[in-house]
């Protein structure tokens, strides 16, 4: 018992050690940054509607902040904004869907 109490600390540190970096790889090789509105569509649409495929994960895209603009795509796609980085490392760009300025790319996906 003493033992297992002298060394359970370590074992569930590498235990969370562990959980957490297979999380981030799974993360970081399921999210991508798209640069077009066709882009983005395409990656949250099924190649075959009637029998679709696991598909998409998380997109890094500018957008310009517009409500309307996020209506629309959980309306044609049913994807949302998920979060919008407080510490993103992006430079300002233009939002896919609209051409207009954009402060930073924020992480859309589907909910499953």
């Amino acid at each position: 018992m003493d033992e297992f109490v002298a060394r359970s600390p370590e074992i569930l540190g590498s235990i969370q050690e562990s959980l957490y970096a297979r999380a981030k790889e799974f993360r970081d090789a399921n999210t991508h940054e798209i640069n077009s509105k066709k882009d983005f569509y395409d990656f949250f649409t099924a190649k075959n509607p009637s029998k679709p495929e696991i598909h998409g994960g998380f997109a890094l895209a500018y957008w310009n902040g517009s409500r309307e603009i996020e209506e629309q795509i959980k309306n044609d796609l049913k994807v949302t904004i998920r979060v919008i980085p407080l510490t993103d490392s992006s430079e300002p760009g233009k939002c896919i869907f609209t051409g207009e300025p954009s402060a930073r790319r924020v992480v859309w996906a589907k909910s499953y």
